[in-house]
C-alpha cells in the first residue's frame, strides 16, 4: 500500500503538472470507487474547476478546486495515479507506462481530461487493479473522513511531548501505535518496520513503556525515515510508481521489512517475523529491545 512517502512523490508531481489546468472532461468513472459523491455529481461537478493546489495529509492526496470544492484521493492498496499529454485530442488513448500492458488497461477506474488556458490537454488516469482506492468530491472542504487522522507523521505539527502523551498509559504493541491514523497520519506498514529498526525498538513493546529517551529517539526517526522515503522517491515493491510509471528506489535500502530470516545489518542477528495486528512484521530480537 502506498504511504506517506509514495503519496508525497506523487503529489509533488502532480503539483507539478496540474496546477492552474482546468478540469474539461470526465471520460470514465468506477462509481463504486466513489465516496461523499455519486457520478453525476462528479461528471456535472467536476468539468470546469480549475486545479488551484495539491496537498496531502498522511496517505491522502487532497486537490484543491475553484469555487470551494475538494478532490481527495486514496490510492489503497494497489492504486497508481498516471499523467500523460492527450495527444489524440478525445481522452480515449491508453496511458502505458513502462511496464505497462495492454492488457492492464482494464485497471483503468477513472480518466479525467484537463487543458491549459492555451488548450493543450492532458489525461489524468486513476488505475488500480483491486478497486480498494477512494475519490471523493466535496464543499467547502476536504473528505469527512480526514477529520479523523492525527497530524501528518512528516511535516505536521507533532513532537515529542505530543508522542509522550499519546503512548501514555497504552497497552497494545508499539508498531499497531504507529499504525493507528489517529495517532500520526501516513505510517504505514513498510515504514513502520523501518523506523523501529532504527530506533532499535521492538514492534512488540507495549506502546506505554517507553522511556523518555526511547520516545524522544522515536520522535526524532519517524520525520527522518520518511524524509528518507521521499528523497528516494518512495518504496516499489509491488504496485507502486510515480504519474509517469517508475518506480522508487526505497526498497534497495531496507533494514527490517520483508527481510525475515536475513542477517541483520547492525547486529549479525537473523531477524524474525511477528504478526502484530494481523500485520506481517520483521524485526531483530538481538537489538530491539
Amino acid at each position: 500500500m502506498p504511504e506517506l512517502p509514495e503519496v508525497e512523490t506523487v503529489r509533488r508531481q502532480l503539483a507539478g503538472v496540474l496546477v492552474g489546468k482546468t478540469f474539461a472532461v470526465v471520460e470514465r468513472l468506477e462509481a463504486g470507487m466513489l465516496r461523499d459523491c455519486g457520478p453525476e455529481q462528479v461528471r456535472d461537478g467536476l468539468p470546469g474547476r480549475c486545479v488551484e493546489e495539491v496537498d496531502r495529509l498522511g496517505k491522502f492526496l487532497v486537490i484543491r478546486l475553484s469555487g470551494g470544492f475538494f478532490l481527495t484521493v486514496h490510492l489503497g492498496m494497489t492504486g497508481q495515479l498516471l499523467v500523460g499529454p492527450d495527444e489524440d485530442g478525445r481522452g480515449e488513448g491508453a496511458l502505458r507506462p513502462p511496464g505497462i500492458q495492454a492488457e492492464e488497461d482494464r485497471h483503468r477506474r477513472f480518466l479525467f481530461v484537463l487543458a491549459d488556458d492555451d488548450g493543450r490537454r492532458l489525461r489524468l488516469e486513476f488505475r488500480d487493479m483491486r478497486k480498494f482506492g477512494r475519490l471523493h468530491l466535496t464543499a467547502g472542504a476536504p473528505a469527512p473522513r480526514l477529520r479523523d487522522l492525527g497530524p501528518d507523521a512528516w511535516r505536521g505539527s507533532w513532537d515529542r511531548e505530543y508522542l509522550a502523551r499519546r503512548l501514555r498509559g497504552r497497552t497494545a504493541p508499539l508498531k499497531a501505535f504507529l499504525l493507528d491514523q489517529r495517532h500520526l497520519a501516513g505510517i504505514g506498514n513498510i515504514y513502520a518496520d523501518e523506523i523501529l529498526w532504527w530506533t532499535e525498538l521492538s514492534p512488540l513493546r507495549p506502546s506505554g513503556s517507553l522511556s523518555d529517551e526511547e520516545i524522544a529517539r522515536l520522535a526524532t526517526e519517524i520525520p527522518l525515515r520518511l524524509g528518507e522515503g521521499v528523497r528516494l522517491l518512495g518504496c516499489s515493491l509491488s504496485d507502486f510508481v510515480d504519474i509517469e510509471g517508475r518506480p522508487g528506489t526505497f526498497q534497495r535500502w531496507l533494514r527490517a521489512y520483508g527481510r525475515h530470516g536475513q542477517i541483520c545489518s547492525r547486529c549479525g542477528g537473523v531477524l524474525q517475523r511477528a504478526l502484530v495486528g494481523g500485520r506481517g512484521t520483521a524485526y531483530c530480537p538481538g537489538c530491539q529491545r
